[in-house]
């Protein structure tokens, strides 16, 4: 399956390479592997000083628990149990590594997981390697959403992005966003409870929109988003600094909450927030969001993009 160009260069640069390499499976937050009743589902996140952390305002400790948080949340996006995980780690000297290991142990503890190999070198920046392995009876697709399927998010989004403008800008305060930016948390045990009903999900990294158009376009089907709920401390930061909510709610990344859909029948059973629904099946899709009478359609390359 091809990743939409739609994007970014990021989505393009994949496309090509999956054109000259035999590949299988690549398309969802995890590879899946196997046929029985259970199923290997396998992640690969890599994490990068002054691309996904800078050491002004993170500990090494909040570091490697911050990427652990992350690259696990790929594991909960499938519905899946996270089991085992590969790490390697490039650092300047071995004094920075181990800090960086105290935090990813955090994130071991809490949900289970034990390393079963790994890699360290030497280099002038930090560069973090993390592979997850999980399994599940029912691994979930992006692929999955149908016309009339209601579409939810786990909870608020935004507030890793506006903690981060908090921090960047020195703005006293906020510290449940500043909170959520550098203490991240992967939700392993809403997955595994949204996968008995969803048809599809997807974890939100870079951005609401865009992880929408990646269920659309998985999905092969249009979207429209009726309403996305605010965090209060969002409203507070929007009306502080002048700029409308869903800079943050909408195009704001690394939140790692679940956005997923699901059946209407299900509506009852669903945990979180309905935000809208799947409009039509299509061979072009599209996100859109209603404001008033009309359809605007979002622009995904207002997330964060690597290229």
């Amino acid at each position: 399956m091809s990743l939409p160009n739609i994007l970014g260069k990021e989505f393009e640069c994949i496309n090509k390479i999956l054109s000259k390499l035999p590949s299988v499976g690549v398309g969802d937050d995890c590879a899946v592997l196997g046929s029985g009743a259970k199923k290997l589902v396998i992640s690969t996140d890599s994490f990068i000083e002054n691309v996904h952390f800078d050491l002004t305002y993170f500990s090494l400790k909040e570091v490697g628990n911050r990427c652990a948080e992350a690259a696990i949340s790929d594991i909960a996006a499938m519905g899946a149990k996270p089991l085992y995980l590969l790490l390697a780690i490039s650092a300047p000297c071995t004094k920075k590594i181990e800090p960086l290991v105290d935090g990813i142990k955090l994130s071991l503890i809490k949900h289970k997981i034990k390393i079963i190999g790994g890699d360290t070198t030497k280099s002038k920046k930090i560069m973090i390697n993390i592979t997850v392995i999980g399994e599940s009876n029912n691994p979930i697709k992006r692929s999955g959403a149908k016309k009339e399927d209601l579409v939810f998010i786990t909870s608020y989004t935004g507030l890793s992005d506006a903690g981060l403008y908090t921090i960047k800008n020195k703005i006293n305060g906020f510290r449940i966003l500043k909170e959520a930016h550098k203490k991240p948390k992967a939700k392993v045990k809403e997955g595994l409870e949204i996968s008995k009903i969803a048809t599809s999900m997807i974890d939100i990294s870079d951005s609401l929109a865009s992880e929408l158009y990646h269920i659309a376009h998985a999905g092969k089907c249009s979207i429209k988003i009726s309403s996305i709920p605010v965090y209060k401390e969002i409203k507070k930061l929007a009306k502080y600094i002048g700029v409308d909510p869903t800079k943050f709610t909408l195009y704001g990344g690394e939140d790692y909450q679940l956005l997923y859909t699901t059946n209407k029948k299900n509506k009852n059973k669903a945990t979180g927030f309905c935000i809208g629904e799947v409009i039509k099946s299509t061979n072009s899709p599209a996100v859109f969001i209603q404001q008033g009478k009309k359809l605007l359609k979002i622009n995904p390359k207002k997330g964060f993009l690597h290229f």
